[in-house]
């Protein structure tokens, strides 16, 4: 099976555009930005490391690769586990427990904000969809 994405570009291209829509989701970002977390997603094959910034509760902060920021929980996951889970194809706690995803720090506050980002499921198969066409 090919992967998803063909390389750390191709990963921020769609990445970029998911967080930016949620950024831009008022329902959405008000849940993140009441967290004041700061989140770092570590991705594999292709490599790459997206930080979301929300810690000052007022805007969330999108960071691809090297970010000074240090962040409140850390997330390490293959690249297409991260493009099943956005597509609404994962369960979050399993994932973890099985260590298809690996995370560090408080996880609890991870978890507490999935119903948040769920409305993202929908928008994700078409932002990644036109993406990925865009650059092959």
């Amino acid at each position: 099976m090919m992967a998803v994405f063909s390389s750390t570009e191709e990963l921020y291209v769609v990445m970029e555009a998911l967080w930016n829509w949620i950024k831009n989701n008022p329902q959405i970002s008000a849940e993140l930005l009441k967290s004041k977390l700061t989140v770092r997603f570590h991705y594999k094959n292709p490599d790459g490391s997206l930080t979301i910034d929300g810690s000052d509760g007022e805007e969330i902060r999108i960071t691809s690769g090297d970010c000074e920021k240090k962040p409140d929980i850390e997330m390490f996951m293959q690249s297409d586990f991260a493009h099943q889970f956005w597509l609404g194809k994962v369960n979050l706690p399993l994932a973890l427990m099985s260590g298809k995803i690996v995370s560090k720090g408080p996880v609890n506050k991870a978890l507490a904000l999935l119903p948040a980002v769920e409305p993202a499921w929908q928008a994700y198969s078409e932002i990644a969809e036109s993406r990925l066409k865009r650059i092959a």
